[in-house]
């Protein structure tokens, strides 16, 4: 009966081990030969984009896109440290796993509030102003505050151990200089699809690094996939029974 178990458990670990790898096979598939090309085409679109002055954007056709590199102008501050525009995020951590005993608590961000109202952006020859949106990115090293929560569990992130419930507020100010990729609205607003802390150049870059890390993270989770099988094989042949 327990050379039956033991067996058991052997199969087990091997299919566990195969199912794992063959995970990792599949996302770094997707990451490397999927996400990072269609990040690769849209960098290379974005840069080739004309960067618009007032009058070149007035002479543009509904639907195209767009993009356009400005300061934040005359817009109303929506929190208390002068954020026009801003998201959050709530930090909830998991606690971890009992039946491990090295594991530690995982956390992560949850959007909770995005406020992308109109903003009027100053450019080269007058003013732009985008359309309100609860969809577009909030791109580049934006400025955030932290509100510590007072949950019991704490993860790590950057470095720092943040209590559950913590709060993150990043966002632009007026003033701040922005640049906004998307397409022009029927009315004449720009319509955003990415409103990015910095210039085009920077936001090229952002996009490149993104397409970059997908590849390199993508083909190193194709060559662990074997690691891992033949790791759990290893396991299941050599490890000793409970």
């Amino acid at each position: 009966m327990k050379l039956l178990l033991g067996v058991r458990e052997r199969i087990n670990t091997v299919i566990g081990a195969g199912i794992a790898a063959l995970l990792f096979l599949c996302m770094g598939i997707a990451l490397a030969f999927f996400i990072s090309p269609k990040q690769a085409v849209e960098w290379r679109r974005v840069e080739h984009l004309p960067l618009l002055d007032a009058g070149a954007y007035e002479a543009l056709a509904a639907g195209e896109e767009m993009v356009i590199t400005g300061n934040l102008q005359g817009n109303t501050p929506l929190t208390e440290d002068g954020l026009v525009a801003y998201i959050r995020d709530e930090w909830n951590v998991t606690p971890p796993d009992p039946s491990q005993d090295e594991d530690q608590p995982d956390g992560d961000w949850a959007r909770i509030e995005t406020a992308a109202p109109a903003l009027v952006i100053a450019v080269p020859g007058g003013t732009v102003t985008t359309a309100s949106s609860t969809s577009a990115l909030f791109q580049g090293s934006l400025p955030e505050t932290m509100v510590e929560g007072d949950g019991e569990l704490s993860a790590t992130y950057s470095g720092e151990s943040l209590p559950d419930g913590t709060i993150r507020t990043r966002g632009f100010h007026d003033g701040d200089l922005i640049t906004v990729h998307g397409q022009k609205g029927s009315t004449g607003d720009i319509i955003p699809e990415r409103l990015f802390y910095g210039d085009r150049v920077q936001l090229v870059e952002h996009i490149r690094s993104g397409a970059r890390a997908a590849f390199a993270i993508g083909i190193g989770m194709m060559i662990c996939a074997p690691i891992v099988l033949v790791g759990g094989v290893l396991a299941a042949v050599f490890g000793r029974r409970r």
